[in-house]
């Protein structure tokens, strides 16, 4: 058993920002114009939410769950699922289905707070001592993710000191700290973090020394080139050299609704004075783990003028996209002394329809040293341009031998249902011998950019070869497919082994539950065991180099899970009583359910219990982090922070995790104010050390680790989990 016990929360938030309004007379005087003369307006492309007689749903959850017409008879956007592909409202059917009930929004419109008050659920509005709302009544301010009502609230009076910005010496420039970090502002001015303002989102901007300059290099730019896909690499874009000296100014603003690889997104910036130009690359903003829009900043001249154009940047690979760019202010910037923010722009793409990609092997459970066809398929509704392929060959004695990307000729299908797009297929076969699996991977480009990655799995051999093959964990023993290696007589009535390794007290014993959103499709259910497992576990260095220390089992009843914040429970087999009964054993309990909704880590019924999309393979591991090693969250601002000793991955003062750093050998200049004081949960501020790919910053929605990669836990987070893992053989 572990002997150490946490309470937790992981957290999994998606929030949508807008845009800047207008600013310049005469801006709003030529927009009027068109507005007379066309009819058109300039829209920052607003999320719309549905009826309640509607569903928000990507065309392909929509077809296959039969919503055949869009709500109102009209294409409206209401949001994007988790890999950035638009959503729209849809009529519901009419069904007499049994569904999990769902509270209905009210139709009453949405209020903005005044400054003074704070827009909050009633229940987190208790917890942070908000008791009086705003004016002496209820105003409704909007909804959360699970479209619970939410209310203004008056600020309570308190005492906290907030910092008040100060001006940057003329040596100096204010910016945000991911500004600062992509225009080379490596040093805070005066060697101390100093409070200079704040940008439209709130975010602190601090004064940074402005480096010493280099003759600029200009770059000529006659037109965007197409290049041809070919041998899939990994890009190294270069952002041009620009002069920084005191007197110079900067031109800033953020892209919205693009959601393509952002390596090939640049900003052409032209003074049209000179005729020179060069070109900026984009940063993400993020919302919690989600990208919420990009940003970009060009260091100009102080006066003069100047022509902005986002523009496609190929690289050799890269899906070329078609689209274009609305810009929510104009184009054109006359400089006149001071920088100028907010020149945004929103992307409006030909096509918006993401393929779908599938990876089927034929035949799908060959056996030892037969050969199998991989045969990928792309469904879109516009023509395929590329389709790619790599692959792992994993062979019985443990060895690994790894194929590169290989491009596949694309071949018309054939449509499996009247009415439907035909799928565009390649394939390729594995004729090697003795393999016990292989792992594949597949990548699509459809004519409009769109890209969609797709893996696969092939696992050789059978429960009675007298060989261990596929993922048996002895001799046609274990894994998935074959029966347990011995006898679980700690397991009772209620628990069925998947893998044993070990007697409980010298492993960790994960015990899987389903969600009643399976509807009681048992097998269903642990097929996605077994895959957020293999995907998420063992796609995780830290766990798979671990992975004989764990057990893995199931419980033979249904739990009810319910989102963050709310994190309801409703424990299987009855009562809690009964649940503590069947599962003496287990250091961690994993509900795995098929709703889209925040997932978390906490304590329920006297159990570490937290929950997980089977396929969403990052917060899996994010929140097992939670749940089996005491990881507390590295992103701001609305966990439930603390310095996690002994070993801790964030630390309550910046002293603690530079002295804690340099005792392990790690940069104390790595130390990071992730979590600002006074902001959301943040008390007085909370410190990390790892960079932003660590697990615990980088969730599902999260692209830093690349669309199919799984980030992992760094230096930090790793000790702790490393600690963890000894105390089991």
């Amino acid at each position: 058993m572990m002997p150490v016990t946490f309470i937790f929360r992981g957290t999994e938030c998606h929030i949508s920002l807008g845009g800047d309004s207008l600013k310049k007379k005469s801006v709003i005087i030529m927009l009027i114009l068109v507005f007379a003369l066309f009819g058109t307006s300039v829209m920052v492309m607003a999320q719309t939410q549905c009826p309640s007689t509607c569903s928000c749903l990507p065309p392909s959850e929509a077809k296959a769950k039969g919503f055949t017409s869009l709500c109102g008879g009209k294409q409206t956007l209401c949001g994007y699922d988790k890999s950035q592909n638009p959503m729209y409202c849809y009529q519901n059917p009419a069904t007499t289905a049994t569904t999990k009930p769902t509270t209905t929004p009210s139709t009453v419109p949405a209020t903005q707070c005044p400054s003074t008050c704070s827009c909050m659920l009633p229940s987190d509005a208790k917890a942070k001592g908000y008791t009086s709302v705003c004016g002496g009544k209820q105003t409704l301010c909007g909804y959360d993710k699970s479209q619970n009502p939410m209310y203004c609230y008056q600020k309570p009076a308190t005492t906290t000191v907030t910092q008040a910005p100060v001006s940057c010496p003329s040596s100096c420039s204010c910016m945000d700290s991911s500004s600062a970090k992509q225009s080379g502002y490596t040093a805070y001015c005066g060697g101390k973090q100093t409070l200079c303002g704040y940008d439209q989102y709130q975010d602190p901007k601090f004064c940074f020394v402005i480096p010493v300059t280099t003759t600029p290099t200009t770059q000529g730019i006659s037109g965007i080139s197409t290049q041809a896909l070919g041998t899939l690499v990994t890009p190294s874009p270069t952002t041009l050299p620009v002069a920084v000296a005191p007197g110079r100014c900067t031109i800033s603003g953020n892209i919205y609704r693009f959601y393509h690889d952002d390596d090939t997104l640049k900003v052409r910036v032209t003074n049209t004075d000179t005729g020179s130009a060069s070109l900026q690359g984009v940063t993400p903003v993020y919302t919690g783990d989600l990208v919420s829009h990009y940003s970009y900043m060009a260091i100009v001249g102080c006066d003069g003028n100047y022509r902005l154009e986002p523009v496609y940047e190929p690289y050799t690979g890269a899906c070329q996209w078609t689209g274009s760019f609305t810009p929510v202010r104009g184009s054109e910037v006359h400089m006149s002394g001071s920088s100028e923010s907010g020149w945004d722009f929103n992307y409006v793409p030909e096509d918006s329809q993401v393929p779908e990609v599938t990876v089927a092997p034929n035949p799908a459970t060959p056996v030892m040293n037969q050969d199998v066809r991989i045969n990928i398929e792309a469904l879109d509704d516009s023509t395929i341009v590329f389709m790619a392929a790599k692959y792992d060959l994993v062979f019985s004695d443990g060895t690994r031998r790894s194929e590169d990307w290989r491009e596949l000729t694309v071949m018309p299908g054939i449509a499996y249902r009247a009415g439907d797009h035909p799928p565009q297929t390649g394939h390729f076969t594995i004729t090697d011998d003795n393999l016990a699996r292989v792992e594949i991977t597949a990548r699509v480009c459809d004519r409009g950019g769109n890209e969609r990655w797709g893996s696969g799995t092939v696992l050789f051999g059978s429960c009675s070869d007298l060989v261990q093959n596929r993922d048996e964990r002895g001799i046609d023993c274990g894994g998935a497919y074959c029966p347990a290696c011995r006898e679980c007589s700690w397991c009772g009535d209620n628990v069925i082994p998947l893998q044993l390794n070990g007697n409980p007290e010298d492993k960790i014993d994960v015990i899987f539950i389903p969600d009643t959103s399976y509807g009681g499709d048992r097998d269903a259910f642990i097929d996605d065991v077994w895959d957020a497992i293999e995907n998420g576990y063992y796609a995780n260095d830290a766990i798979s180099g671990n992975r004989g220390k764990l057990n893995f089992y199931y419980l033979d009843d249904e739990a009810d899970v319910t989102a963050y914040p709310a994190c309801g429970f409703t424990p299987p087999l009855g009562s809690c009583e009964a649940f503590q009964g069947a599962t003496t054993f287990a250091d961690s309990i994993a509900v795995l359910h098929t709703d889209d909704f925040r997932d978390w880590s906490s304590t329920k019924c006297g159990r570490r219990v937290f929950c997980s999309e089977p396929t969403s393979y990052r917060t899996f591991v994010h929140e097992s982090g939670h749940s089996l090693f005491g990881l507390k969250d590295e992103y701001c601002c609305d966990s439930h922070y603390s310095q996690n000793n002994p070993n801790p991955n964030i630390w309550e003062n910046e002293t603690a995790c530079r002295n804690d750093a340099s005792a392990e050998g790690w940069d104390p200049d790595d130390c990071h104010n992730f979590c600002t004081a006074g902001s959301g949960n943040c008390g007085s501020g909370f410190w990390d050390v790892d960079p932003n790919i660590c697990i615990m910053t980088c969730s599902q929605v999260c692209n830093r680790c690349g669309a199919a990669g799984m980030c992992q836990y760094e230096q930090a987070c790793l000790r702790r989990v490393n600690q963890v893992f000894s105390q089991f053989v």
